[in-house]
């Protein structure tokens, strides 16, 4: 009788034990299955702000295309009214002066801010018979955290210049022009403008095919003549500095 009680006791423990056991199993699998669950939705999640975030990148080269597009054209407006800025309060506040110094100076400049591009350009056409911005294409590239538009167009000069033969006379070029606009990614404010104006291509178009020599000649004469005209800028800075 006690072996019979002995017996039962240890199918009963046994039993209990595998229950233990099942129920221990079953709570992992639920756990497991709710962290599963859990992943899969947080999975989902990212998913979706990377859809969304995705649409928006997609978005804003567009955007930023129609801001630099409208940018020119809004520039053209303000160029024609010629509201320049007080040169005095203006070499205070940024320590230079608005107006071109150097001719070659267009060849390359960098701005903070389209409107700083605009504030000097609208001045440097005070400074030309004739200073002409046209934009001809517009294009987006990604560069990692950047966007970078770029606008292609040609700048026309007329420039006064001396001729040992004709004497003075009024020069026009037509230089190939490119500025390209970064914006960080998600932003519509502008970090950095570049403008490249090709000087020596601006030549070699208005003269046809020339040599080297000649198109630097030219270059030089033109540079000359640009600040003889605008000499009134320079006893301004000198005054100033």
């Amino acid at each position: 009788m006690q072996l019979l009680c002995i017996a039962e006791w240890k199918k009963a423990h046994r039993k209990e034990q595998c229950r233990r056991a099942q129920a221990r199993f079953q709570k992992r699998k639920r756990e497991a299955l709710q962290a599963l669950i859990d992943s899969m939705a947080a999975l989902n999640r990212e998913i979706k702000q990377l859809k969304t975030r995705k649409a928006e990148v997609m978005k804003q080269p567009n955007q930023l295309g129609h801001l630099v597009t409208g940018f020119y054209s809004s520039f053209k407006i303000h160029v024609k009214e010629q509201q320049l800025p007080d040169v005095p309060n203006y070499e205070q506040s940024y320590g230079c002066t608005p107006a071109l110094l150097v001719l070659a100076d267009l060849q390359r400049e960098e701005f903070d801010s389209m409107e700083s591009l605009k504030l000097h350009w609208r001045w440097y056409r005070s400074q030309f018979r004739q200073f002409e911005l046209s934009m001809t294409s517009y294009g987006c590239l990604e560069a990692g955290e950047h966007v970078i538009v770029k606008a292609t167009g040609n700048l026309l000069l007329e420039v006064a210049s001396e001729d040992k033969t004709q004497g003075r006379k009024r020069q026009i070029i037509v230089c190939p022009v490119l500025q390209q606009f970064e914006f960080e990614n998600g932003s519509q404010v502008v970090q950095r403008i570049t403008s490249e104006v090709d000087l020596v291509g601006g030549v070699s178009s208005t003269q046809g095919p020339v040599g080297t020599e000649r198109v630097s000649s030219i270059l030089r004469d033109l540079s000359v003549d640009f600040c003889s005209s605008n000499c009134d800028v320079g006893i301004q800075v000198e005054k100033s500095s």
